[in-house]
């Protein structure tokens, strides 16, 4: 007959049994279900599978004029209006990103993202968007072919992309590259996203 020391010694090996047992359960079903350190990975791989994050689109009206005066041996003159408006897109080129770009810490509750600065991602002139405005030919002068229409085109084209810097476009990407990993962390329960442009 156990006395009553050996029948208190049995139940608790009884119960550091049963208590380490639902530890181990507990364990194992955790394993089972992705936890919040998870979901970060999932949505930081989700972020990187992207060639790219276009974070503001600008529209841009050009007006492009040619005033052709003709060389010496020409008579006349002609003159051509051309508008058109474009279509700008910038963002975060995402190929210049790893993951270990992304650093979310749960124990400060804080995520740091490390960037490549804005880009101008896409400019695109529709056909449908360009008018002639205005056409003067002399007499004794032929129009504008095709062939210089398009050049002329593509001259605007190309200023327009060097006065990207100047529309404020890039900075604008910027500040919503900002907004958007906010708008991705915060759920997840962090309370501070720092976004840094190397």
């Amino acid at each position: 007959m156990k006395s009553i020391s050996g029948k208190i010694n049995s139940l608790c090996m009884k119960g550091l049994c049963m208590t380490l047992l639902l530890c181990i359960l507990a364990g194992v079903q955790g394993c089972s279900r992705p936890d919040g350190d998870e979901e970060v990975r999932q949505e930081i791989e989700s972020i990187m599978t992207m060639k790219e994050l276009g974070l503001v689109e600008y529209r841009v009206r050009k007006i492009i004029k040619a005033d052709d005066q003709g060389e010496w041996y020409k008579i006349g003159d002609r003159k051509i209006l051309l508008s058109c408006t474009a279509y700008l897109k910038a963002g975060i080129d995402l190929s210049k990103v790893s993951a270990e770009d992304i650093v979310a810490d749960r124990s400060t509750g804080k995520v740091t993202v490390t960037l490549p600065h804005a880009q101008l991602l896409s400019l695109d002139i529709p056909a449908s968007e360009i008018r002639q405005e205005y056409d003067q030919v002399t007499l004794l002068r032929s129009s504008f072919s095709v062939q210089e229409r398009n050049a002329l085109l593509r001259q605007g084209e190309r200023q327009i992309r060097q006065s990207v810097p100047s529309l404020g476009i890039l900075r604008k990407a910027e500040e919503n590259a900002q907004k958007f990993f906010e708008s991705v962390f915060y759920p997840m329960g962090f309370k501070a996203v720092e976004v840094n442009f190397k």
